[in-house]
């Protein structure tokens, strides 16, 4: 072919195919130029100049425009650049393959080129014996090629494409023949032609889900389903997935299969019925085909309107986990065909499988080991656990006195965090987490959460509270997750740490296409404490980096006011983001929840972990305490390092220098209020304070002392001009001072004289006995306060016989025969809430154990 018949295609897609150029020469050219090999394919080369080369455009203006590789075309991975790719390359007359292709150092395809598979030539192994038979050379270097780069909005942009060949295409007469070309066309013209449009299917999270659905769906019909082909990225994510009829395709016919004397009964017919999901951009599941028709009969009726409605039916069922087993159904009546399981026994099998994880083997056993191991050491651990209408254990939640203790002193802010299985971490760990007066991480509560249902986690925050002695946080902070914003009972909101993790996942690409997007992302997040300041950049973020069409992204948006920063900020949160950002448990126990780890490794090294982090306050205690470092030279701010911890003090620090920078303006006074306007030099939005003179009480419009509790630059800068020198008590919160940990440790909790006598007995020893065992954990801290208790502890037992002598005998009688029957019965000590077994709506059981005077054995 003469470089004169390449010309005015070359002219005529210039502008679009800028890579063009390289083969307006001629084949021997684009050979020459294009790829240089060594001496060995020298022969080769040769043989390559003789082939006639392809003319491409008459095959190109018979396609449709839409088909055309163009530069600058966008795809939303790069699976569906390959399968555009291919679609082309079948009309055209050719195959692809997957070429060179550039990954971070997670995985992420930044750039992929795909080629033609007579790309390239075969290489010469070294050592390789000349064969009788070769196999015929079917590369011979052709240059046709499409290259895609991710881009900073998480898409991929076609940047170069060949689409001169130096070899001969197939034609229409011959591509039939073509193996791979055949099988595909002949699956693919019988499923379009019995694709059902007008089905309306749901959108699924993950492909789990899609199979359970189906199945749901085959079981109201008849028929059984089975996974066929899928189709995986460079990360081993599912990207495409067909679920298939058990009857569709046929049985392979193996060697040696005509001598068998009584052969299987043939079950496979060819069956087309299918359903073919494929993942979107939001990272969910979109179903792209339906097919409904069958080859076969069906266990039960399957007129076309029985499919209509069972789709609608089992999706509602499904949804909601209830399925209709009347037996005045048609569709339960029948049993289904082959392994003869009932529709009804497929679809109960199937919701449970949805509505909770199977425990790993042994998890429950290990459980169980070092619960009771740990309330044998320790009387005061607290354990409780979950099962289900069939007696299976599911949920099991446990926090020893120290954490009961830390609650007491640091549980107006927790944070739970039930992110762990997830993120792929194994286990369904969830964390009930906070900030002690050091900003230091403290663990309150530990659950294992197989069941991830409402009523599971109904179950884990009343079963938290009674832990936690009938008090629950004042702000609670979870996953985004609309069955544990329905479960929980008082203020909550969405933990911006555990949005960002999720954010890395789901903008995975878009992150690894621009490096800038992950720091703008965390600037919505954690640094925007203005609405108007965090409006504007997040929809810079989105224009920037093209994400406005991002459907997570428009989701989370929708539920601002339950995260950003701007909003919400009556609610106390403890400066709880910055610390997360710094100090997160995942990487220390993500090895640790592996599947590939027995459950008691685990436990172990969450003991450890809990040691380390305690050991780590009590340093901070002491260094709070004896600290060396000179004292400011102002008297507020001395007054604030005696009181404050050096981590609240470094917050209230920070504040301090920056209300040097405040001007203040005098709005007027109405009785004791004094209204005041803070401006900042470079900053355009202008703050507004009340100041009552009464109480010398300030409250900001920006809410930072509601919101962290430390008094902000504004209210510092009232203070200042009123001539207050010395912080105001009602400005320093306890839970930021050194001495957050001392007082009364029962929490203000009364003894429940009222109601039933044993009841009431019960719950006091309980409490009583968590009591002292705080008190036993503060006085081991030294040797005097050891030995002050240790001398104490018979003078107060004598107090205590002399006053029971003197209570009446009717109530005395009371106290010994329920005392004699605590000590006795494991039972008595069971009792923490109502009663040993509790049931609840689902027909569950929930095991409350704690104070037990002896080991429970599950033999």
């Amino acid at each position: 072919m003469a470089a004169g018949d390449t010309a005015p295609y070359a002219e005529h897609t210039h502008a679009a195919y800028p890579r063009l150029a390289c083969c307006s020469g001629g084949v021997g050219s684009a050979v020459n130029t294009a790829w240089k090999r060594q001496d060995d394919y020298a022969d080769v080369k040769e043989s390559v100049v003789d082939v006639v080369a392809a003319n491409v455009n008459p095959v190109i203006d018979s396609c449709d425009d839409m088909m055309l590789p163009k530069v600058n075309t966008l795809f939303d991975s790069e699976d569906e650049a390959y399968e555009f790719y291919n679609s082309y390359a079948e009309k055209v007359g050719f195959f692809v393959r997957r070429s060179t292709l550039w990954t971070t150092s997670k995985n992420i395809i930044t750039r992929r080129t795909f080629v033609c598979s007579r790309e390239g030539f075969r290489e010469k192994k070294k050592g390789a014996k000349e064969s009788k038979c070769p196999r015929p050379e079917t590369r011979i270097g052709c240059p046709a090629s499409m290259t895609i780069r991710l881009t900073a909005n998480g898409k991929y942009r076609l940047t170069e494409f060949v689409p001169n060949h130096n070899h001969q295409l197939a034609t229409a007469s011959t591509i039939h023949m073509l193996k791979a070309k055949k099988i595909r066309r002949k699956a693919r013209a019988v499923r379009e032609n019995l694709v059902d449009d007008t089905v309306v299917t749901p959108e699924f999270k993950n492909e789990d889900e899609a199979y359970e659905f189906y199945s749901m769906y085959a079981g109201k019909l008849g028929f059984n389903v089975r996974r066929a082909s899928m189709t995986v990225n460079a990360e081993n994510v599912i990207t495409r997935r067909m679920f298939v009829c058990s009857k569709e395709g046929f049985r392979e016919k193996k060697r040696g299969a005509n001598r068998v004397k009584k052969p299987r009964p043939e079950t496979r017919t060819g069956c087309p019925a299918c359903m073919v999901i494929r993942l979107a951009s939001n990272g969910k599941y979109n179903v792209t085909e339906f097919v409904t028709c069958h080859n076969h009969g069906l266990g039960a009726a399957a007129a076309s309107d029985l499919v209509m409605k069972s789709l609608t039916e089992i999706y509602q069922d499904y949804r909601v986990g209830l399925v209709d087993k009347s037996p005045d159904d048609s569709t339960g009546k029948q049993s289904l065909i082959e392994d003869h399981a009932t529709s009804s026994c497929l679809e109960a099998r199937s919701w449970r499988r949805h509505k909770r994880k199977v425990p790993h083997y042994g998890d429950v056993g290990a459980s169980l080991e070092y619960l009771q191991k740990m309330q044998h050491d320790s009387p005061s651990f607290f354990y409780a656990i979950k099962s289900d209408e069939d007696g299976n254990l599911t949920n099991f939640l446990w926090a020893d006195s120290k954490s009961i203790m830390d609650f007491a002193h640091f549980g107006d802010v927790v944070c739970l965090d039930s992110g762990y299985a997830l993120q792929g971490y194994g286990r369904p760990v969830a964390l009930f987490t906070g900030l002690n007066h050091h900003k230091q991480t403290v663990i309150f509560g530990t659950a294992l959460l197989y069941d991830d249902s409402f009523e599971a986690f109904r179950w884990l925050f009343d079963t938290f509270k009674l832990a936690m002695n009938g008090i629950f946080p004042r702000t609670l902070l979870t996953d985004r997750s609309p069955v544990i914003s329905e479960a929980v009972a008082t203020t909550h909101r969405y933990c911006v740490w555990q949005i960002y993790q999720n954010a890395l996942q789901q903008l995975s690409h878009a992150f690894h296409g621009s490096r800038n997007l992950q720091c703008n992302f965390k600037r919505c997040l954690f640094n925007c404490d203005d609405e108007a300041e965090f409006l504007m950049a997040w929809r810079e973020m989105l224009a920037n980096y093209d994400l406005e069409d991002n459907q997570w992204l428009a989701d989370l948006f929708a539920l601002k006011e339950k995260w950003a920063l701007p909003y919400g900020r009556d609610t106390f949160c403890a400066d709880m983001k910055s610390v997360q950002q710094k100090d997160n448990l995942s990487s220390e126990l993500k090895i640790h929840l592996s599947l590939e780890r027995d459950l008691l490794s685990f436990f172990v090294q969450f003991e450890r972990l809990l040691c380390d982090r305690r050991s780590a306050e009590l340093q901070a205690d002491v260094s709070a305490s004896q600290s060396t470092k000179k004292p400011p030279s102002m008297r507020i701010l001395k007054q604030a390092a005696d009181i404050y911890t050096p981590a609240a003090y470094k917050m209230f620090e920070s504040e301090f220098e920056l209300y040097m920078d405040c001007m203040l303006y005098n709005c007027g006074e109405m009785g004791t209020i004094c209204d005041y306007r803070i401006t900042v030099e470079d900053n355009p939005k202008d703050h507004f304070v009340k100041f009552d003179s009464l109480d010398s009480m300030s409250r900001c419009s920006c809410k930072g002392f509601e919101f962290v509790g430390i008094p902000c630059r504004h209210m510092l800068k009232v203070l200042d001009t009123r001539n207050i020198k010395n912080l105001p008590p009602q400005y320093v919160l306890k839970r930021w001072r050194k001495d957050a940990k001392s007082g009364s440790s029962n929490g203000g909790y009364e003894y429940p004289f009222d109601g039933d006598p044993q009841l009431a007995q019960t719950k006091g020893h309980n409490l009583l006995c968590r009591i002292f065992s705080i008190a036993a954990a503060r006085a081991a801290t030294s040797v005097e306060s050891f030995a002050y208790m240790e001398n104490q502890l018979s003078t107060l037992m004598g107090q205590v016989e002399q006053f029971l002598e003197n209570r009446p005998p009717d109530m005395a009688a009371i106290i010994g025969a329920n005392c004699d029957r605590t000590q006795n019965m494991v039972t008595e000590g069971l009792h923490s809430h109502t009663n040993f077994v509790n049931a609840s709506a689902d027909d569950s059981l929930t095991f409350t154990f704690t104070l037990s005077a002896g080991t429970l054995d599950y033999r």
